[in-house]
């Protein structure tokens, strides 16, 4: 697998699927816990002893490229051969089964066009909460004063 610069990558080994030299991640991106990188199609085992031809390993393979700049939310599944473009947010629980443009974020099932990165920004910004902790124990400190009233 081909993995860039300045990566952060929560996931497990076994998430980037059987053909992990079919991915390709650029440089500072974000892949989060549960997300599963697909390179093959695997429901040819049903029917393939039936096709001349066919490899045990199945015939349907494409890679996956995520270009820079790219977050990927929580358990979202990207299929073969989709190309995520620079600078776009995959949404939590996303299943990507076609590619992202450039500076898009896209979420569903199947993962549908939402808004630019543009206008993601300032949506982010008009929920945007001020913080001034530089480490957790201040941020929780912060937080639970902010939400509850009360430092916990």
């Amino acid at each position: 697998m081909r993995i860039g610069k300045g990566c952060a990558i929560l996931n497990t080994i076994y998430d980037f699927g059987r053909e992990p030299w079919l991915i390709q991640i650029g440089n500072r991106v974000t892949i989060t816990k549960g997300v599963m990188l697909l390179t093959h199609d695997g429901a040819s085992r049903l029917f393939r002893d039936q096709l001349s031809g066919s490899s045990r390993y199945g015939n349907r393979f494409a890679p996956i490229i995520i270009h820079d700049e790219c977050f990927i939310g929580v358990n979202s599944i990207i299929m073969p051969g989709v190309t995520i473009g620079p600078n776009s947010i995959v949404g939590v629980g996303s299943v990507v089964n076609q590619d992202v443009p450039p500076s898009t974020v896209v979420a569903g099932v199947p993962a549908r066009h939402i808004c630019s990165l543009e206008e993601y920004i300032e949506r982010y910004q008009e929920k945007m909460i001020p913080i001034e902790s530089d480490n957790r124990a201040d941020l929780r400190r912060e937080l639970t004063k902010r939400f509850w009233g009360e430092e916990r």
